[in-house]
């Protein structure tokens, strides 16, 4: 049998993840099958377990894949700005757009985090998964806090780790918001919510009034 070339292979597991977040989007990880993941990728079952060995493989992959590539993409966003409130607005925006299930942020939302939340205690890689997630949110948090350290918007003897966990937790509550509200649960939600909280940290006029400026635009 002739070996498949690593062009071919990349590009067959990209279809696969293609289907696999489609189908885990539309049904949730209970409800989703294999051979529903086959069809939509235009292959047979055979061939996608060639690849991966189970769902919840499958589903590690997939949406591990889009997550990191997504939050590697806000990363380097939050990194290349040099103001404190436009780093906030940039990881609030993200969070509101994906808790809520945002278009432009397929699979990054509630079935990926609540499924891996609920089996997490059972299942020791998505539980590595998880503390590796939320390692790379709180490092991304304490850049943004150590730069408004420096710039003296926040006392320099306060607790930044422990500060960058309660941020990153705080923002994560919000999945559990859609999951609580579903469909009623929206964009302006969430960013409202985050924003209570993180403005009342930070404390800075110029995100009170631009908060504040959002509120009186939407009613």
């Amino acid at each position: 049998m002739p070996r498949i070339s690593k062009e071919r292979e990349a590009a067959v597991r990209s279809r696969i993840f293609e289907a696999a977040v489609s189908v885990f989007e539309q049904h949730g990880f209970t409800r989703a099958s294999m051979a529903a993941i086959a069809s939509e990728a235009g292959l047979s079952s055979g061939a996608i377990y060639t690849y991966f060995g189970s769902k919840e493989e499958l589903f590690l992959a997939a949406f591990g894949s889009l997550v990191e590539a997504q939050e590697q993409a806000l990363t380097e966003a939050i990194a290349a700005t040099p103001v404190t409130s436009e780093a906030i607005d940039l990881a609030v925006e993200y969070m509101a757009h994906v808790a809520a299930g945002g278009s432009d942020f397929r699979g990054a939302g509630a079935n990926f985090l609540l499924h891996a939340w609920a089996t997490a205690e059972q299942n020791e890689a998505l539980r590595t998964m998880l503390l590796r997630r939320r390692e790379q949110a709180s490092a991304l948090a304490r850049t943004v806090i150590d730069a408004a350290i420096a710039r003296g918007e926040l006392a320099s003897d306060l607790d930044a780790d422990g500060l960058a966990l309660a941020i990153t937790s705080l923002l994560d509550g919000l999945f559990l918001q859609r999951a609580e509200r579903g469909a009623d649960f929206s964009v302006d939600d969430a960013r409202r919510q985050a924003h209570v909280v993180i403005d009342a940290i930070f404390r800075s006029p110029t995100r009170t009034s631009k908060s504040s400026r959002r509120g009186r635009e939407r009613t």
